[in-house]
């Protein structure tokens, strides 16, 4: 048994029983993630024992042939769907500059672009939800969860990663006026601006109804979630009271000064 499957020993016997209920072709194929992934299935252990504390009953969706959601989950007569993803260890590191283990303070780098590529890459699998669709981007990471997994992060998966920007007078050679936030949206989760339409924004990946930002370390997990603004289906975020959301403030995408809240 490895240190991290020591340390998560518990959870993973739980989501092992837990598969078998349902169907022990389920808890092979999960005990053969284990070996060849486990960073990726002890993440799902983690995330399914997570919306087990808040109430939700959850169950096995994935199709073992044609794919889908992993979890359809239900409390008080509605549903919705959630597909977990890792963010490897390995990928933290090395895009943060952050060590796994906790250290002193220093420059560390953001993920937001790492955020947008695993949603971008389970967009497909929400596709032919019927409810809500959730992504729990996760990572077993530290200090990279500590720092990186938090309202900031999931503000900057909302609006796009901010820059400092200044008006520039090419005639001076010189900045004027105050600094002010801004941002491109490149790396937004589901607004873009539309191409060929200046300052025309639209919205993206509406398959996914929300983005639930979970570091499992340091203990207690660490979790927030960003709201679609526009999703095919409206993802209720009183199904999970204890998360806090983020979302961007309705409209404000077209007055030019994006606002997100937190509710």
């Amino acid at each position: 048994m490895t240190e991290l499957e020591s340390m998560y020993s518990k959870e993973i016997s739980n989501h092992r029983s837990w598969l078998n209920l349902f169907d022990k072709r389920r808890g092979g194929r999960w005990k053969q993630l284990l070996k060849s992934d486990p960073e990726a299935a002890i993440c799902e252990a983690s995330m399914r024992q997570l919306l087990s504390e808040h109430g939700i009953t959850v169950e096995p969706y994935e199709s073992l042939g044609a794919g889908g959601p992993d979890f359809i989950c239900k409390r008080e007569g509605k549903s919705f769907f959630t597909e977990v993803t890792c963010v490897k260890m390995e990928k933290v590191t090395s895009r943060t500059n952050l060590a796994d283990k906790p250290t002193g303070g220093g420059f560390y780098g953001s993920l937001t672009d790492v955020f947008l590529s695993e949603l971008c890459n389970k967009v497909t699998q929400c596709s032919d939800s019927n409810a809500p669709c959730v992504v729990a981007i996760s990572t077993l990471h530290f200090q990279g969860g500590a720092l990186c997994f938090g309202k900031r992060a999931a503000e900057d998966l909302l609006t796009g990663t901010t820059k400092i920007t200044w008006k520039y007078n090419a005639q001076r050679g010189q900045a004027i006026g105050d600094p002010y936030e801004s941002t491109s949206l490149q790396d937004s989760a589901f607004i873009r601006f539309v191409k060929g339409a200046s300052g025309k924004i639209e919205f993206a990946r509406n398959p996914v109804s929300a983005v639930i930002l979970c570091a499992f370390r340091p203990d207690p997990a660490k979790v927030v979630g960003a709201l679609h603004p526009n999703p095919n289906h409206q993802f209720e975020r009183s199904l999970l009271l204890n998360i806090e959301f983020g979302r961007i403030v309705q409209g404000s995408w077209d007055t030019g000064c994006l606002k997100v809240e937190w509710i």
